[in-house]
Order: structure tokens, then sequence, then C-alpha cells
């Protein structure tokens, strides 16, 4: 069964989230913003749209499930189609950084750049680049991490739009309160984009007449590069967001030469009162993943690629980075231990064998009536029922060791940034963690990271205290299982 996943996408106007599992939605909302709190794209006010964000989440009843993919808006974006020598996976950034220089004009350390390889062939690599603003797209990731939220996979409105489409070439027009976009779909690929604002207290004819003229720039710049396959009057206009509700309008962008206008379909499952075309963004996020994964899915744009910057990539620390200390110490006492009692018992046993070897030799060198037989057979069973018990108390032992050993890894291993560890102990029936967090949401998340590992049945914070702006815990686990 297809994994469930949460869609998040914020413009000027609203923010708008869509819960899925696969081709299926499940759960929708849109959250209008307060002029000037997103604008062009760029989060003004940080605060507030983490506290809608939050509101969001609990009316939506989501609880825990703060892991999300993105969507950030076209405006101030760049994209770019590159020829480029074929180059190995690590000269590849400082090469895209020297052309988007050289060829947008764009210095590298101004933005973000994110890339997908089409193809490689005669010794060229096609690369299709998208160069997105810092400032954008810092804003909107420090509004998430206020709100709690967890973004592992990110896109571009345009191009989430493009892999919405059932037409391999297509013109898609997408048009919101306060922005619109212009993107010309070509043999799977989004060629010409263009994201704009719209005029403030603009009127609905003058705004679609300015979704005209892009409309038509568009299509004369695609063309005069691809004299040999244009856009022509059978390629359609498909459209989605407010316009879709705009039949009035279409008379407009279809022009003299009556190109045809419809409807952007919607490629996922229909709900009742689910209105896929203000949610188009969220569905082309949700299919990033489900186009990978369903077999025989046919995707008409080929550029899918996660534009979340490696600096906010989720790197999960190794056993090596997160453990190797606390696991190294607490490994080498329980070698030790285990050394010692190693000895012990192997003492014991020696001892009981050469009892055992003495009554035999006494059997031996002595002729011996039917009694002494029977009470020195007796001392034999006895010495042997010891020797038995002592190997099984050393094999319970080593489990007990694997377990606790088991237990300190998974402790070690969930921490999150922000969280530390002052003690682990074990009782017979509970692991006790005290430690200190950075906030609330670093506990939290550790809490949860515990209980999402599946090793320890019951994950309890017993107690937080804060004292000197340092947040002391306590969590209690129980239910240990035994590793295979």
């Amino acid at each position: 069964m297809a994994k469930q996943q949460i869609s998040l996408y914020v413009d000027d106007a609203a923010i708008y989230v869509m819960v899925s599992r696969g081709r299926q939605p499940l759960k929708w909302a849109t959250v209008p913003l307060e002029r000037d709190q997103v604008k062009d794209g760029v989060v003004q006010d940080q605060t507030a749209v983490a506290a809608k964000l939050a509101d969001l989440w609990q009316s939506l009843k989501l609880g825990r499930s703060r892991d999300v993919v993105v969507g950030v808006s076209g405006v101030n974006c760049l994209y770019q189609l590159f020829t480029l020598p074929e180059l190995p996976d690590s000269l590849l950034p400082e090469a895209l950084a020297r052309e988007t220089s050289h060829n947008l004009g764009v210095e590298a350390d101004q933005v973000y750049l994110s890339w997908q390889v089409l193809g490689v062939e005669h010794g060229q690599m096609r690369v299709y680049l998208t160069v997105m603003s810092r400032e954008m797209v810092d804003g909107l990731l420090a509004t998430l991490k206020q709100a709690g939220l967890k973004p592992y996979v990110m896109d571009i409105k345009p191009l989430c739009l493009a892999r919405t489409s059932g037409e391999p070439r297509a013109v898609i027009v997408d048009t919101q309160p306060g922005s619109f976009e212009v993107i010309v779909l070509s043999d799977g690929i989004p060629e010409v984009v263009r994201s704009l604002s719209f005029p403030e207290e603009a009127s609905l004819g003058e705004k679609t007449a300015l979704i005209r003229g892009e409309l038509e720039r568009a299509v004369v710049f695609f063309n005069s590069a691809h004299m040999d396959k244009p856009i022509d009057l059978t390629v359609p206009i498909l459209v989605s967001g407010e316009i879709a509700r705009q039949e009035s309008e279409w008379e407009v962008l279809r022009g003299p030469r009556e190109r045809e206008v419809r409807v952007l379909p919607s490629p996922i499952a229909e709900a009742q009162d689910f209105d896929a075309s203000t949610f188009m963004t969220n569905i082309g996020l949700a299919l990033k993943a489900v186009l990978l994964e369903e077999e025989g899915a046919i995707a008409y744009s080929i550029v899918n690629f996660n534009a979340l910057p490696g600096a906010y990539l989720v790197r999960k620390r190794s056993l090596a980075e997160s453990a190797w200390l606390p696991v190294v110490v607490g490994g080498v006492i329980l070698v030790a231990a285990g050394i010692g009692l190693n000895v012990y018992l192997h003492e014991q046993n020696d001892d009981l064998a050469a009892d055992v070897k003495s009554v035999e030799d006494r059997i031996t060198a002595q002729k011996l009536t039917k009694k002494d037989m029977d009470a020195l057979t007796a001392q034999v069973t006895a010495a042997q029922a010891s020797a038995g018990g002592l190997e099984t108390a050393l094999t319970g032992w080593g489990v007990d060791r694997d377990i606790f050993t088991g237990d300190l890894i998974q402790v070690y291993a969930s921490l999150p940034q922000g969280v530390n560890l002052q003690s682990v102990a074990r009782s017979e029936s509970a692991v006790n963690v005290n430690g200190d967090a950075a906030d609330e949401g670093s506990l939290f998340d550790y809490a949860w990271s515990l209980e999402e590992s599946g090793r320890f049945s019951s994950v309890v914070v017993s107690s937080i205290t804060l004292a000197d702006g340092s947040m002391s815990f306590n969590i209690i686990l129980t239910g240990m299982t035994v590793a295979p």
C-alpha cells in the first residue's frame, strides 16, 4: 500500500495542504493569508504564517505527522536547459555555477541551484537547471521549522503543474489571486516558464489581458527556438486555479486563432467536495513519489528532482557518528564484565570437572560396592547439574547483554539535533534516559523517533524541568525486544 504523505504549498494569498495516499486524496484545506504576510513568494511575517500552519495542522487532526513535501512559488525563479560536455558528478555543481553566472547573470552564492541530467549522448549531457532565490527558500523553510514541520522533498510550482499534464505538449495556465503561471510543455520538458505577480488592485479583465500577453510571448519565444516543431494550434491551453472557473475569460486566452482551451484534468481520484483545480500544485507534489513508485505510471513531464537545498536535507546520523563514544564506553564495560564472569564460570566448571575426574579415578582404583557406586553416581549427577546451571546462567547473561546493547544503540541512534544525553540506566523492567534539550520540539521529536523505532512498547516522557534556559528531561522506555 502506498505511504500517506502531506503536500504543502504557500503562496501570497493562502496556504494549501493536501493529505493523500497514492492517487487518493484523504484530507485537504486552504487557509487565507493576510495581505503582505507573504509577498512574491517570500514570507514576510514568519511568526504569523507559522501560527496559521500550526492551527491548520490541529484542525486537520494531523497530530505528529510533521514530514511534508513542500512547494515554493515560481516567482523569481529561473529555468534553463544546458548542454555540457559529459562530466563526473563531482564536477557538475561547479560547472553549473559557472554557467549560471555566465548565461543568466546570477551569482551562484546568492541563489540555490537544483538540476536533473536528462540524458547523455555522444559525450554531451543535457541538464535541466532551476535557480531559486535564497531569500524565498530560507524564509519558507525557517517558517516551517518554527511551525514544527519537517520538509524532506521540495519542488517549484511550475514544475508541479507540468507534472500533472495529461498531454505531452501543452500550454498550461494557472492563476491564483496574487500570481499566475504560464508553462510551455514540450516532449516532457517545461521549456518556457513565466511566473509573475499580478499588480495590486488589478481587475479581472486586466489580469486576463496580462496573462494573454505573457502566453503569446512564451509561445513566440519557444517557436523561435523550435521552428521544426512549433507550438501550433493543435496544442491546447490547459487551465487550472481561479481561471478554470472563469470560462468567460477563456475567449481572451483562445485568441483570434481559436486555440483550444480546457480545464487541466486531475490525475488523481475524484473525492466529494474536492476541487482538484485549486490543489493542482499539491497534486503535482504528491505525484513526485507516485510516478516513481506506481507500476505503469506515465509522466508527461520527465523533470522530477528534489529541489530541497543540501543544507536542509535531513541526513540520518550513522552509528559511527551518533553512538560511537557511548556505545564504545558501554561496550568496554560490558566486555570487561563479560570477561570477568566468563573467567569465573569457567573456573567453576574446571573445578567441577576435576571433581568428576577424581570420582571416576576412585571408582577405577577401588573395588566399590553397589551402594558406594550409587552414592558416587549421585555425586556426579549433582556436579553435572551444577555445571549445567552455571552454563545456563552464562548464556542468559549473554542474551541480557545483547538486549541492553541493542537498547543503547537505539537510544543514541535516534538522537535529533538539539538533544544531549546525560545518562542511560537500565533496570530489570525499563531503561531510564536523562538529558537536556534545546526546546520542547526537539525533545518530542526524540521521543517520537524512539517510539517509531519499534524496539520499545512504551516511551514515556516522565518529567521535564526548565532551569537557567535549559530543558532537562527523563524518558522511561519499557517493553524491550531482543534483536535477531
